[in-house]
């Protein structure tokens, strides 16, 4: 078993420090104890790499900024965003249908993506609330007829302020469930894009990953053999952010 002491180690020799953040640094939209005092103490090591796709860089780092957690929006790569990235480089010429917050339609036609929900060419799938059932079910008419998706992560929940938030993965499934055999590839970890992007030029043993879900930050930094800690949101639950300082 690795204890607090061991993790302090291991994040105090790290050339670079990958950490997810609900979970990790806020739940619910508040920060979690220690988290303003961990991000101070390894500032310019830090990357912040998150299945979030809600929240353009940009945006998430002045709302961290609003309770105290100061990190700039050129060290936090988000799954939404960078699925809109992947999708102009790959899809330059695509008509898009979006299902997404107002934030991520907001990036994407600042990137030039050709957004329609008639006859796109792909449906890209963000964490989006308020999508109505008949809209899915559009969508769901869409992919019948052949049109390809692409989601942003395939979490099923994100801690939420007064428990588990459905989450994008959730989505996808339910849509593969009504069309067996589908296929929807997803951009966010355990993926290794977002764990590259927060790499930089450091090489994989220099580097930990510390998150909160086994199935995504730990499971996606161990096949990159990056070394992982596991904490929580919570002191009940065994180590917290507060444990790395």
């Amino acid at each position: 078993m690795t204890y607090p002491d061991d993790y302090r180690a291991l994040v105090a020799g790290a050339r670079r420090i990958l950490c997810d953040i609900d979970g990790c640094l806020i739940r619910g939209g508040q920060p979690i104890d220690g988290a303003a005092a961990f991000v101070g103490a390894v500032r310019d090591r830090l990357a912040l790499v998150s299945n979030n796709s809600t929240d353009t860089a940009k945006g998430l780092s002045d709302r961290l900024a609003r309770i105290g957690i100061e990190v700039p929006e050129t060290q936090i790569f988000l799954a939404g965003e960078q699925t809109l990235l992947h999708v102009q480089a790959a899809y330059p010429d695509a008509r898009v249908r979006l299902i997404a917050t107002d934030a991520i339609r907001d990036r994407a036609e600042t990137l030039g993506l050709h957004l329609t929900t008639e006859r796109p060419d792909l449906i890209v799938l963000c964490r989006a609330p308020d999508t109505t059932l008949a809209e899915l079910e559009s969508v769901l008419v869409q992919i019948t007829h052949g049109v390809s998706a692409i989601t942003a992560n395939p979490d099923l929940t994100h801690p939420g302020a007064a428990g588990p938030a459905i989450e994008t993965g959730a989505v996808a499934g339910m849509l593969q469930t009504c069309r067996p055999g589908l296929s929807i590839p997803f951009v966010g970890k355990p993926a290794a894009p977002l764990f590259l992007l927060g790499l930089q030029n450091a090489a994989p043993d220099e580097a930990i990953m510390v998150g909160d879900n086994p199935e995504t930050d730990i499971i996606g930094a161990k096949r990159l053999r990056i070394p992982a800690l596991l904490i929580h949101p919570d002191t009940s639950m065994g180590p917290t952010i507060a444990s790395l300082i």
